[in-house]
């Protein structure tokens, strides 16, 4: 039977989309239980992490990974607990078939608190570089579970709260060196009261007008001149004491906080040839919150699956309300919001939705 070269070419590239999708597992068994959370693994440098398999983890079939970073001071316990995207009640989606993965951030050289752990955005963190190396410590880990899964590399994903979220934003994504280059492995980002610190600003008019300050790794993180905005979804509430909303400058470690919509903004607007299509600016009201408020940019933004407007908006924040903290947000108690308001809506559904629309090509 004679097939044209043009139909040979799309077969073979059928197949080919076929082949990539699937891995050839052998007789290995699985190296977590599916539907629980994993005992500790440790890179070859001793840095800790737990791996949750959904139920319906397959070992033949490529799997969405989620990496996701806990506040300061935090552990991966407790980030397990607030995010809740493993917990099988948060809904029927069988932790919606992703690989989720918890990283344990260490106590920076000389802190007073043992247990004052730190990602390296934050300033004492980031100045202990021959102890902490974060960006190794996720490329560690991505390298684990690619000898050890089936893992799709091009549907992974970030996710992190505060200073977790502030690593996810600040440093992961724009990581663009050559020993790592991990900005360009990731698909999208979703932090969450993100502590997005500009180091080394010991003077306060180097920082304010906080929404004017220079944001380093502005303009879609890694992308290329013209090339669209990374995708990026950022939660934040404007009742946030720790992280405020308007920024601050930190004389004390000689840093400056941002404010979130500058920040935002920066994502999308640096590029000289970005288009005006790409940076219009679309705000819609968050029923149910006080003044909550979703900024996209590129299109609508909302957090439903369809729609061509949607897909067009490569960067969201959202503004959870006036009245809420530094919280992970949800409509039910966590441990951020216990005695206090809750948000109108729940982030982790929302991060979830957001990464099932972004893969690499």
């Amino acid at each position: 039977m004679h097939i044209s070269t043009a139909l040979a070419a799309v077969l073979l590239s059928a197949c080919t989309a076929a082949a990539a999708a699937t891995c050839s597992p052998g007789s290995r068994p699985l190296p977590f239980p599916a539907g629980e959370l994993s005992k500790d693994q440790f890179t070859a440098k001793g840095r800790r992490y737990r791996v949750h398999l959904p139920k319906s983890y397959d070992p033949t079939r490529r799997a969405p990974v989620i990496l996701s970073y806990h506040g300061a001071h935090g552990t991966i316990e407790k980030q397990v607990a607030l995010d809740g995207l493993t917990d099988p009640s948060r809904s029927n989606r069988d932790g919606d078939g992703y690989v989720v993965v918890y990283l344990q951030a260490l106590v920076p050289a000389g802190a007073s608190d043992p247990t004052k752990t730190e990602w390296q955005v934050a300033p004492a963190a980031a100045a202990d570089k021959a102890h902490i190396d974060d960006l190794g410590f996720t490329a560690d880990v991505l390298a684990a579970l690619e000898a050890s899964l089936c893992v799709d590399t091009r549907r992974l994903y970030a996710t992190g709260k505060s200073q977790g979220g502030g690593f996810v934003g600040r440093v992961l994504a724009c990581d663009t060196s050559s020993s790592s280059g991990l900005a360009h492995r990731f698909a999208a980002f979703a932090p969450v009261a993100g502590a997005y610190y500009i180091l080394d600003t010991p003077r306060r008019a180097q920082c304010e007008p906080t929404d004017r300050v220079a944001i380093p790794c502005g303009g879609g993180g890694a992308r290329e001149e013209g090339t669209p905005a990374t995708p990026i979804l950022a939660f934040h509430g404007g009742a946030d004491e720790t992280i405020p909303y308007r920024g601050e400058w930190r004389r004390a470690t000689g840093s400056c906080l941002p404010d979130i919509r500058h920040w935002a903004r920066q994502w999308v607007l640096p590029s000289s040839s970005a288009s005006s299509s790409a940076t219009a600016e679309k705000n819609t009201t968050i029923p149910g919150s006080r003044h909550g408020v979703r900024s996209a940019w590129g299109g609508s933004g909302g957090p439903g699956k369809d729609g061509e407007e949607e897909e067009a908006a490569r960067v969201v924040l959202v503004y959870a309300g006036d009245d809420i903290g530094h919280d992970w947000p949800s409509t039910a108690e966590n441990a951020d919001n216990k005695g206090g308001p809750r948000a109108a809506f729940n982030a982790s559904d929302e991060i979830v939705d957001w990464f099932g629309k972004w893969r690499l090509e």
